[in-house]
């Protein structure tokens, strides 16, 4: 892994952070990172999609929920 910033390769373990991850530090410039990142939580593309072509075609955000399981607030 490379610091995108210095280009140092040097890396030392840094503690944990709130959510119990391991962060690491790079040792030339002090740049704090964590080594795996999780992927973002949502809904795929085509979900948000339909919703959107619903909401469009006059469908209200509760029809919305009821059809797709997809919370009110979230449309």
């Amino acid at each position: 892994m490379q610091c995108p910033e210095c280009k140092s390769t040097h890396i030392r373990k840094n503690g944990i952070n709130k959510q119990g991850k391991q962060n690491h530090i790079y040792v030339t410039c002090g740049r704090q990172f964590i080594d795996n990142y999780e992927k973002q939580k949502g809904y795929d593309e085509k979900t948000k999609r339909e919703c959107l072509t619903a909401y469009v075609n006059g469908m209200g955000f509760r029809g919305i929920e009821r059809l797709k399981g997809v919370h009110h607030t979230t449309v």
